[in-house]
């Protein structure tokens, strides 16, 4: 399995995820958060994008000219290195793998006490090396910081502590 990363305007990730999956018949992800929000002292879950502007495309094949496969209105550029590709690789893949095999949603994730701390639980991020940076006990969310495309991402997520 290759993944893509394909950089797009941020309101048209879904069309260009939908225009890929229908013309090409690939996976392609425009990758979801659950977030939690309180309205009137009541926990609602809502579906928030995890990283605007990125779409991931999944295909059984290498592509031989992946710019050109991916030359879609929307679109501003393909992630990765030329060389390779254009594939991702290392833990951009990890990554990929992480948002496909949880179908482009991150739903609440799991973290345990340790001293005075709050930490992922280990797998939380399916393998992939998250970190809380900032915590909201009374909303039941964390920020959290990982790695992707050589920048640190950030952002927020509901969690439930494990005992």
């Amino acid at each position: 399995m290759y993944a893509y990363c394909l950089f797009c305007e941020t309101a048209r990730c879904a069309e260009v995820a939908e225009q890929i999956r229908r013309r090409r018949g690939w996976l392609a992800i425009d990758p979801r958060i659950v977030q939690r929000k309180w309205v009137r002292g009541a926990a609602q879950e809502a579906l928030k994008p995890l990283l605007p502007g990125y779409v991931f495309v999944y295909t059984a094949d290498r592509l031989e000219a992946p710019r050109a496969d991916f030359r879609l209105d929307g679109v501003l550029r393909l992630l990765g290195d030329d060389r390779e590709g254009c594939a991702l690789m290392g833990d951009d893949y990890r990554f990929a793998m992480l948002l496909r095999d949880c179908g482009g949603t991150i739903g609440i994730l799991k973290a345990y006490r340790e001293g005075d701390r709050v930490r992922l639980a280990e797998g939380a991020l399916g393998g992939v090396e998250g970190e809380i940076i900032r915590l909201d006990r009374q909303k039941g969310r964390a920020q959290i910081q990982f790695p992707f495309a050589g920048a640190v991402c950030k952002t927020w997520v509901g969690y439930d502590l494990l005992n």
